[in-house]
């Protein structure tokens, strides 16, 4: 058995009766399970974490499932989480000859079933903090763009700007059993017609990383009707009330 400091408490760490043998030092050193117990509201009692399961990026933890006993005014609510981290998002607006369009990629997905499941460009988080850095990356692996990291606008941050509330690392897609957020981003830039018809069908991604990417160009007026990412909703939501705010 293992422990973990959340809200100034030592919160017991085991494995899963069901899941015997697992890393618990790994886990409790973790990234991961360190952010998440830093992040627990006190008005959250976590008495017990077991570990139900460790999925290892080469020496690194990269997705951690856990069941926990947690109390909220004395009642026990759920709570097993998949931890996987933060993750960083890219609206791309191209405007070509006074339209606007949409980068978004087609790949396999293999949880929702998907063979080609439509999509922002998207990536992890590398543990650096570097939002706009891991974006650009992340744009240059699933599109071939190549720009600086201050060529994009942080959609999430202009927005915690104008809240007044307490800052928000990104949008929540799945709060109800994963701790993920998307930090979301914004580049736009204006391009010929024959850059943009370069880009419809191109291959990319990382094969070694198991990414088969094709690129499909939309126009944005159409993208909302034709994708249910959430990650292409949420940003393009944030993204209007940002412009009639005069924020952007």
């Amino acid at each position: 058995m293992a422990s973990i400091t959340i809200n100034g408490n030592s919160v017991p760490v085991k494995c899963n009766p069901n899941s015997p043998g697992l890393d618990l030092d790994a886990a409790v050193k973790s990234k991961l399970l360190t952010d998440w117990a830093a992040a627990v509201e006190p008005g959250l009692n976590v008495q017990e974490i077991l570990v139900s399961s460790i999925d290892f990026f080469g020496p690194r933890v990269g997705f951690l499932k856990i069941e926990t006993t947690t109390l909220f005014q004395g009642i026990r609510v759920p709570g097993i989480c998949f931890l996987r981290g933060g993750a960083v998002s890219i609206l791309v607006i191209l405007e070509c000859e006074g339209t606007d369009y949409i980068i978004l990629t087609r790949q396999p997905r293999v949880p929702v079933g998907k063979s080609g499941l439509l999509e922002l460009p998207a990536g992890m988080l590398d543990g650096s903090g570097a939002f706009a850095g891991v974006a650009a990356k992340e744009l240059r692996e699933e599109t071939g763009l190549e720009l600086p990291a201050g060529d994009l606008v942080d959609l999430t941050a202009a927005v915690n700007r104008l809240s007044g509330l307490k800052p928000v690392k990104g949008m929540l897609p799945s709060a109800g059993g994963c701790d993920e957020f998307l930090r979301l981003m914004l580049h736009k830039r204006v391009i010929t017609r024959a850059e943009l018809d370069a880009m419809r069908g191109k291959a990319t991604g990382v094969l070694e990383e198991g990414e088969v990417i094709k690129l499909e160009i939309v126009e944005y007026a159409d993208a909302w009707k034709i994708c249910a990412d959430s990650k292409l909703l949420s940003s393009i939501f944030i993204y209007e009330r940002l412009l009639a705010t005069g924020a952007l």
